[in-house]
C-alpha cells in the first residue's frame, strides 16, 4: 500500500486567514504534509513580508518543515478556462495539483471552489477546516465558535453562510 506524500495542496486563502487566528497548525493536524505551488508561497511569504504582515513569517516558519512548496505546470486549456473565469494563475495550479494527485483543495475564492468541484476535486476552505478540526477533536466547540468570529472579522463571509457554520458548530455532539 501506497501513501500518498500529501493529502491537501493550499491556495494564498486560507493559509492567510488561518494564520492571523492563530490556527495554521490545524491544517498539519489534519494533513500532515501541505502542498503550496511556488506562486502561493510568493504571494503569502514574499508579498506578505515585504508589507510587514506577521501572517506571512507564521507561513514561512512552516515551509520546509510540513508545508512544501510544489511546481506545477498546468495544461493551456485550464490555463484559458482558469483566466476565462477571473482565476489567478496560483488558484489554478492548486486546482490543477489536486486534481491529479485526488487530494483536497483548500481554497476560499468562490470561483475557484466551483471550478474544483466541476473537476471533482474536494474542497475544504478555512472555515471548513475549522469544522473539520471539531469533528476530528483537535479544537472545542467553544474555540471552533471562536474561530468563526474571529475569521469573520478578516474574511468576507455572507451572513448565511456564517449562521449555517455556526450552527452546525453548536449542533455537533462528540
Amino acid at each position: 500500500m501506497s501513501l500518498k506524500k500529501y493529502l491537501a495542496v493550499s491556495n494564498a486563502g486560507p493559509l492567510i486567514h488561518l494564520s492571523k487566528v492563530s490556527l495554521l497548525f490545524l491544517l498539519r493536524k489534519l494533513y500532515g504534509k501541505v502542498a503550496v505551488p511556488l506562486e502561493v508561497k510568493v504571494e503569502v511569504v514574499d508579498k506578505g513580508k515585504e508589507k510587514g504582515f506577521l501572517d506571512a513569517y507564521i507561513v514561512e516558519e512552516a515551509i520546509g518543515n510540513w508545508i512544501e512548496i510544489v511546481r506545477v505546470e498546468i495544461p493551456s486549456r485550464l490555463a484559458e478556462i482558469s483566466e476565462g473565469i477571473g482565476l489567478k494563475k496560483a488558484e489554478a495550479k492548486v486546482i490543477y495539483f489536486a486534481f491529479k494527485n485526488n487530494i483536497t483543495a483548500l481554497l476560499d475564492d468562490l470561483p475557484a471552489r466551483d471550478l474544483a468541484r466541476r473537476l471533482g476535486v474536494k474542497v475544504r476552505g478555512s472555515l471548513g477546516v475549522i469544522v473539520e478540526s471539531l469533528k476530528n477533536g483537535f479544537i472545542s466547540k467553544k474555540e471552533a465558535l471562536k474561530a468563526v468570529d474571529d475569521l469573520s472579522d478578516i474574511m468576507y463571509l455572507s451572513v448565511d453562510v456564517y449562521r449555517l457554520v455556526k450552527r452546525e458548530i453548536e449542533n455537533f455532539r462528540f
